[in-house]
């Protein structure tokens, strides 16, 4: 592990993420349209280009293990995967606010740092709120 300013950076292994499955999308505003999960199984790291020459991307994360959770806004186990496939340096939007930067390394492993922003749940309005007859 290492620091670097705002970001902490860890070597790590793809074949530890063994599972997760990417697929490209068309743009952004398509990867932001899914909701959550999409239908299939099996965990979909669903990503698109933002500024593919800079290697900047959008992308989520669906578990879609029926444990109700239905997307994971930090993922850096799909972040290798994808990084292992494309085989370059990633700036990878995710979720709400996460960021995750990745870059391969010899002999097959992976960088990866970043950091995330906490987003809390709103409070519930008074409308959500039950009514008492």
């Amino acid at each position: 592990m290492r620091r670097d300013g705002e970001f902490t950076w860890v070597r790590a292994d793809p074949a530890w993420a063994a599972g997760r499955h990417t697929r490209r999308y068309g743009s952004p505003a398509a990867v932001d349209a899914l909701p959550a999960p999409p239908e299939g199984e099996g965990w979909l790291y669903a990503w698109a280009w933002e500024d593919e020459a800079a290697g900047k991307v959008r992308a989520r994360g669906f578990p879609r293990r029926g444990d109700g959770i239905a997307e994971d806004e930090a993922t850096g186990a799909a972040a290798l995967v994808l990084t292992h496939e494309l085989g370059r340096a990633l700036d990878i939007r995710q979720g709400r606010g996460s960021l995750i930067r990745t870059r391969p390394l010899p002999g097959g492993s992976v960088e990866i740092g970043g950091r995330v922003r906490v987003l809390r749940d709103r409070a519930p309005a008074a409308e959500d709120e039950p009514t008492a007859l």
